[in-house]
């Protein structure tokens, strides 16, 4: 049987059909409405494609454009309100609260499962055990790509050109001497982790913090596990690699049902 042809001879454009349907999904996930700037990084395209593939979908009457003339949003009447992707959200935390627990009861570290948030990351849940301490990040908190391995995590599954636009929104503090402080050392960065399968933080976003986590499949999501120095030492990073490869196959089947 022969492969599908356009008019012109080449294979029919498959990938901005993928590209059409990413668009569409993501302003079903905000009815609010979404600027082209934070659309652009959710669907990891550059703003100028983007705004060619907004343009085609508002004169068909599917998208509708606010006044300000960046925000956009799906036009009244059109299938998909955003609760699916919100379900599955949420059955995802449901899933992964449990394997979170295991890890952090492992001993005097913390659990951390976050996703992509525009320009930055936002923690879907935190589990932890011992007394409350003012560096664990609280459920819903946003955090910077580069100062977190889940952040780093996150970026390494968006091409350079996204990463670049978020640094450009929202830009590249330096909590500590050791956090990453230019873009081209962040990129040098991601390029290891993608080589590697996970991402490292120490000393970046607190001076006695190192973290570890790996992708999760299927969304721009990472999990993770934080700890002080002295207790997730460098030789326990490679036991808790493992651990969070389990944790994220599961969580990777989970999104895929």
């Amino acid at each position: 049987m022969t492969s599908p042809k356009s008019r012109h001879g080449a294979l029919y454009p498959l990938r901005a059909v993928d590209r059409v349907c990413d668009v569409l999904e993501a302003l079903a996930t905000r009815p609010d409405g979404v600027t082209l700037s934070v659309l652009s990084l959710q669907v990891h395209l550059p703003k100028s494609s983007t705004f060619r593939y907004l343009a085609a979908l508002e004169m068909r009457g599917i998208v509708t454009r606010f006044d300000d003339d960046v925000t956009y949003r799906l036009a009244p009447g059109v299938v998909g309100s955003g609760r699916s992707h919100t379900e599955r959200l949420d059955r995802l935390v449901l899933a992964a609260k449990p394997l979170m627990h295991r890890m952090a009861s492992s001993g005097s570290v913390i659990c951390l499962l976050a996703a992509l948030d525009g320009a930055y990351i936002r923690f879907l849940w935190v589990d932890g055990s011992g007394t409350p301490d003012r560096r664990t990040p609280i459920v819903g908190e946003q955090e910077q790509l580069h100062t977190t391995a889940v952040g780093k995590a996150i970026a390494a599954q968006l091409s350079d050109d996204a990463v670049l636009a978020a640094l450009e929104t929202a830009g590249m503090a330096t909590p500590t001497p050791q956090s990453l402080s230019a873009p081209t050392a962040l990129l040098r960065e991601l390029h290891r982790v993608r080589g590697e399968g996970f991402a490292l933080s120490a000393h970046e976003r607190y001076p006695d913090v190192r973290t570890v986590a790996v992708p999760v499949g299927g969304e721009t999501m990472a999990l993770g596990i934080a700890g002080l120095a002295e207790v997730l030492t460098a030789e326990r990073v490679s036991t808790s690699v493992r651990q969070l490869r389990r944790a994220a196959v599961v969580l990777a089947r989970e999104l895929r049902e």
